[in-house]
């Protein structure tokens, strides 16, 4: 593939490349997934929206955290929603979603938490998809975002073709501005092999913010 044809695979998985894509995905993320789910900090019974989670490889680590948690995955890709149905469909309390995040097929104030792992880059305006986010989350609920920071983005011609690139304190602005409340950012050092094959040094960020428990 091309940078370009790998940029649209990261966006929108689809056919038998989307499939490897997600694949490379579930592998090279594991850290930058694990601190992200981690900060979440569910109570038993919450319902957990994820947007973006492909095939959701490490949901069975997410469900562990809590007793009777309802996840959702939201995604834009029918081929990751097949795919995550087919893997995770004997769970319970477990829904996969086809549908984009500005017209998602859910109810407003649903959500205990949203979980958004690499896809913030294709927010684009951002304003729009963090208000998108605030109607899913009830009052009080938490947001928790998980990328790489624009350094560790910098190298590679694939983050050339469509990708929004934060360095943590511009997306923490982006939020407060979006009305999210106690902004908080995890710096989580990562060394791996990217789905290109090369060795990257890179620094993951896991930011986490509240819905207000009031509208200003």
């Amino acid at each position: 593939m091309t940078p370009e044809q790998l940029a649209a695979q990261l966006r929108c998985p689809s056919g038998d490349d989307g499939a490897q894509v997600a694949d490379n995905m579930n592998q090279h993320n594991q850290p930058i997934i694990a601190a992200s789910y981690q900060a979440l900090t569910p109570s038993d019974g919450d319902h957990i929206v994820e947007i973006g989670p492909g095939t959701a490889g490490h949901l069975p680590d997410l469900l562990a955290m809590a007793d009777d948690l309802h996840y959702t995955g939201l995604d834009l890709s029918q081929d990751m929603v097949a795919q995550a149905q087919q893997h995770h469909g004997h769970l319970e309390r477990v829904h996969f979603v086809a549908g984009d995040l500005h017209d998602a097929p859910l109810p407003p104030n649903s959500a205990d938490h949203v979980v958004a792992i690499n896809v913030v880059y294709f927010w684009n305006p951002l304003l729009p998809a963090l208000n998108a986010i605030r109607k899913l989350l009830r009052p009080g609920g938490q947001l928790c975002l998980g990328l790489r920071d624009r350094n560790s983005m910098a190298t590679l011609p694939v983050f050339r073709h469509g990708f929004l690139t934060y360095n943590g304190p511009d997306l923490q602005q982006a939020l407060k501005t979006a009305g999210f409340v106690d902004v908080r950012q995890q710096i989580i050092p990562e060394q791996s092999i990217n789905v290109m094959g090369q060795v990257m040094h890179k620094t993951g960020l896991v930011i986490t913010a509240l819905n207000p428990e009031v509208k200003p």
